[in-house]
């Protein structure tokens, strides 16, 4: 499972294609949802999912706006009992003004209107870490993650 950003969607979309490339004609399911998509080779079973979660931990929408919450991460339900996931975040941490999407960020209960971006990713990396640690078993599951990546568009 990728998650993660565009960049994550764009690996998934890359190793989707390498392994149908490998055996062409292959018969294949893909379901979407919002936030997870789901590529499975049938006569394989095997699914290579991408779950959109840009920050890893929670946007929600609460009576008070948009709330990035830097220490809730609620999203990891699908993570659990996969047996490899690829991370990655950045893209999205410094996007103001429309293409933000969120309109306070809480830590602690506390909320702020913004605070310093690097600051706020790492204290977002940290509660993936801690979430990781806690859940993830390595002899069971591989997990590898990205971090800063250079502009993939052009």
């Amino acid at each position: 499972m990728f998650v993660g950003d565009s960049l994550s969607r764009n690996q998934w979309q890359s190793l989707i294609c390498m392994l149908y490339t490998a055996v062409p004609g292959t018969k294949y399911t893909e379901t979407s949802t919002p936030g997870l998509s789901t590529f499975t080779f049938t006569e394989f079973g095997v699914k290579v999912m991408l779950d959109h979660t840009v920050y890893l931990v929670d946007v929600l929408k609460e009576a008070k706006g948009r709330i990035l919450k830097l220490d809730s991460i609620e999203g990891c339900k699908l993570w659990k009992g996969i047996d490899m996931l690829i991370f990655n975040t950045w893209h999205w941490w410094n996007r103001r003004g429309a293409s933000q999407p969120w309109d306070y960020i809480e830590i602690g209960g506390k909320l702020y209107k913004d605070m310093d971006r690097v600051v706020a990713f790492e204290k977002a990396l940290n509660t993936w870490g801690r979430w990781v640690d806690n859940n993830i078993d390595p002899a069971k599951t591989k997990v590898f993650f990205q971090g800063i990546s250079p502009s993939h568009y052009k």
